[in-house]
């Protein structure tokens, strides 16, 4: 049969003008993103990261005003089905509860991402599961309130209760929440309890708290530590200025440095409903599509109101043995809050735990847990 175009039969009927044009255009910016030629057929969840998945977002705004969803992929998978969704609006039809990887078997997981929610964050993770039932990614929901009187994750669970009722998903449920997701799992655990509904598995991947929530004695040693290290990533540099290097900064702070250190000091007494809040957030970076700063704002607000309360279940709670730069070690923070927690010291550190090698390994150990459940079970 004779080709239209790439991977388009000649007797299909062609696209709306709308349609062909945005096709065009991500044609065009995902091949920049990308470094690499985008074709029709490409699977834009195989060939984006979240970070160019991000770029790529971004630009797409920039060039049309359409700030698309950081999970639109798996809903419109190629560049013509994203097109189409763009020229017809649906792009904003973005599901609570989207099905990651499909699955045969009985059973279902439903994971939380960290971050705005992006579930491409996840990609090495899910893939390297070797579950037999489908992988649903719970998305956060868009409260959109003003920064006086935020959404909590209170709201967020009560939102993911409606979703897990209106989905068809059968319990009892098997949770999974990486970083901030792992907070929104364990409290959807702690309300299914609460509903008498059971959770079969509750799995927490190096969640963290805010430092607002953090023991005294924790977030002492803490910035003790941090003041440490960045006296002694100074000394290289103070004796390369003894050493009469040309051209070298002195070993002083630099203009605003204490100024900056003071601020970062005052964190912990903010207070979360304050107008520029999330600005002050060490995880904050800036320069977002409207939406996704929404979403940012609202997820670091959530984040910072959030006050633990004790949690007595079974949970795995698998910690990274490199940590983050900016939080506490979750062993001390969460010890206390999660008496019948099983720890579990995982290879790579908060970033590079859903990436490569040290996703695999996370996803052999959760398998094998899933499976003796499942044969339990049976």
């Amino acid at each position: 049969m004779a080709l239209a175009s790439e991977n388009r039969l000649e007797h299909e009927p062609a696209p709306p003008a709308d349609a062909l044009r945005f096709e065009a255009l991500l044609v065009d910016l995902a091949t920049k993103v990308l470094r690499k030629q985008v074709g029709p057929q490409t699977q834009l969840i195989d060939a984006f990261n979240i970070n160019r998945a991000l770029r790529f977002i971004d630009a797409v705004w920039q060039a049309t005003g359409i700030e698309l969803d950081v999970n639109s992929f798996y809903l419109w998978p190629t560049v013509p089905a994203l097109a189409g969704a763009m020229a017809d609006g649906s792009f904003r039809a973005i599901p609570k509860l989207i099905e990651i990887k499909g699955g045969t078997g009985a059973g279902s997981l439903v994971v939380f991402a960290g971050g705005v929610s992006c579930f491409l964050e996840m990609k090495d993770f899910v893939n390297a599961l070797s579950f037999e039932g489908a992988v649903y990614g719970m998305a956060l929901s868009a409260f959109d309130r003003p920064a006086a009187q935020p959404a909590e994750v209170a709201d967020e669970v009560a939102a993911c209760l409606s979703a897990l009722r209106a989905s068809g998903l059968v319990p009892s449920y098997r949770l999974v929440g990486y970083s901030f997701g792992g907070i929104v799992a364990l409290e959807l655990a702690r309300a299914l309890d609460a509903c008498g509904v059971a959770c079969d598995f509750l799995g927490l991947i190096d969640s963290p708290q805010s430092e607002h929530a953090w023991p005294l004695r924790a977030w002492l040693s803490f910035v003790a530590g941090r003041f440490v290290s960045g006296r002694r990533a100074k000394a290289p540099r103070s004796a390369e200025a003894a050493c009469g290097e040309p051209d070298e900064p002195g070993p002083g702070p630099r203009p605003g440095g204490w100024r900056q250190r003071l601020r970062r000091l005052s964190f912990r007494f903010r207070d979360p409903r304050g107008e520029d809040y999330p600005t002050l957030v060490p995880q904050w970076v800036g320069g977002y599509p409207p939406a996704y700063g929404r979403a940012a704002c609202q997820l670091l607000r959530m984040k910072g109101l959030y006050r633990p309360e004790r949690f007595r279940a079974p949970l795995v709670f698998y910690r990274t043995e490199g940590g983050s730069p900016v939080d506490c070690d979750p062993k001390r923070i969460w010890d206390r809050i999660l008496p019948d927690a099983e720890w579990v010291d995982v290879p790579g550190n908060h970033q590079s735990i859903m990436v490569g090698r040290h996703a695999r390994a996370l996803a052999a150990d959760l398998s094998r847990r899933l499976s003796q459940l499942a044969s339990t079970r049976a």
